[in-house]
């Protein structure tokens, strides 16, 4: 049995909920077969190799979306449809104007030669959700250096990409605003208006994988700063 998942059409990783209609169904039924297959071979690996193909087209399709909206966006007199683009997007995909927009400009980015041919290949392999703060900084004509270009290519997750952005425009957060900081040592701490208090602390030494995986989801949102 072949499982060539680059064959079928993937449309997770944007950001909204999908009608679950014929291209979805397939896929949920091919992974039944390929969980059929590795158990009867006792192979984990087939389940594995599949699924990593999957996750693969998963993020991309996430830049293709981004790349529709660019393009048919500057072509959109082109088709002779009645009606904007934004319009007719809303109506055919079931995203709001904010969607539209900041997918437009994550493609606008990554073809506007901004960003260092080195590191370019590199903002092709993140999620649009990390991509979309990025590139809302770049519309907005900050000035991003080539050492910036690196960081960012580089940053391993969503906190450090803030971090970044923050560096980059020399911004403070908002003194009203409430930030929440996770010191190395687990200990959480809270800032508003200039006071800091104490939060609690999580077991970050802990090597119980349900501690760490809880962990991970409570600052993975990227709304908590790592220091």
């Amino acid at each position: 049995m072949e499982n060539q998942p680059e064959d079928d059409i993937v449309l997770s990783g944007i950001d909204a909920f999908l009608p679950v209609g014929k291209a979805q169904k397939s896929i949920l039924d091919k992974v039944d077969a390929v969980l059929e297959q590795a158990i009867e071979e006792k192979n984990p690996d087939i389940a594995f190799n599949y699924t990593r193909g999957l996750l693969g087209v998963s993020q991309i399709s996430g830049l293709a979306f981004a790349k529709v909206i660019y393009t048919m966006s500057l072509q959109w007199k082109s088709y002779g449809r009645r009606g904007t683009f934004e319009e007719n997007a809303i109506d055919e995909f079931g995203r709001g104007k904010k969607t539209l927009k900041d997918n437009y400009r994550v493609w606008e980015m990554l073809v506007s030669g901004d960003i260092p041919k080195e590191y370019s290949d590199k903002f092709l392999t993140m999620p649009i959700r990390i991509l979309i703060p990025i590139a809302t900084m770049w519309s907005q004509g900050w000035e991003i250096e080539t050492n910036d270009w690196m960081r960012l290519a580089n940053a391993p997750d969503p906190t450090t990409v803030r971090k970044i952005i923050q560096e980059i425009k020399h911004v403070e957060p908002k003194v009203n605003s409430l930030q929440i900081n996770l010191e190395s040592d687990g200990t959480i701490y809270a800032w508003k208006n200039g006071i800091r208090v104490m939060v609690g602390s999580l077991n970050v030494d802990d090597k119980d994988e349900i501690v760490q995986a809880a962990i991970e989801r409570l600052i993975g949102d990227g709304k908590v700063l790592l220091t």
